[in-house]
């Protein structure tokens, strides 16, 4: 049986005051998942010991910088540069064009997605520095000189 994403027999119905006697104490088959609560609320205390919350801040407002300073080099394939902290995004001129990009740049060893119909985002990881942020916008200046050519 599974009570509240813990899995469980027989023998737990042998306690006459078990925790699952009261349907949907914690409402949800898989909420309230002990050893869940306990990671993530490990997961919350590293990001706060390592300031991860103001390196997302600061490192994305370098990203952010970087991706507009792209759209000023390539302002006939890239537009509408957006975002907050270190989720970013781009568009380009149509999908086969992001998604040429997008299989240059995974090429070069970065893993990066589409959204929508023809835009890139940008979502790394809270730790990224910003000289690792500089690699990947020079893969994205790389990919795009060899994947989308200048429009016409």
């Amino acid at each position: 049986a599974q009570v509240c994403g813990m899995i469980a027999g027989a023998r737990l119905d042998e306690e006459p005051e078990n925790v699952f006697r009261v349907s949907s104490r914690i409402n949800s088959t898989w909420g309230g998942n002990l050893v869940d609560m306990v990671r993530c609320q490990r997961y919350l205390e590293i990001i706060d010991e390592e300031k991860l919350t103001q390196n997302a801040a600061t490192v994305g407002a370098h990203l952010l910088r970087g991706l507009h300073a792209l759209a000023n080099e390539f302002s006939d394939r890239i537009s509408n540069v957006r975002g907050k902290g270190l989720m970013c995004a781009m568009d380009l001129p149509n999908g086969e064009t992001r998604d040429r990009v997008r299989d240059r740049m995974f090429e070069e060893g970065a893993i990066i997605l589409g959204c929508g119909t023809h835009s890139l985002r940008f979502r790394p990881p809270l730790d990224i520095t910003a000289a690792e942020v500089d690699e990947a916008l020079d893969l994205v200046r790389k990919a795009l000189k060899s994947a989308a050519p200048r429009a016409a």
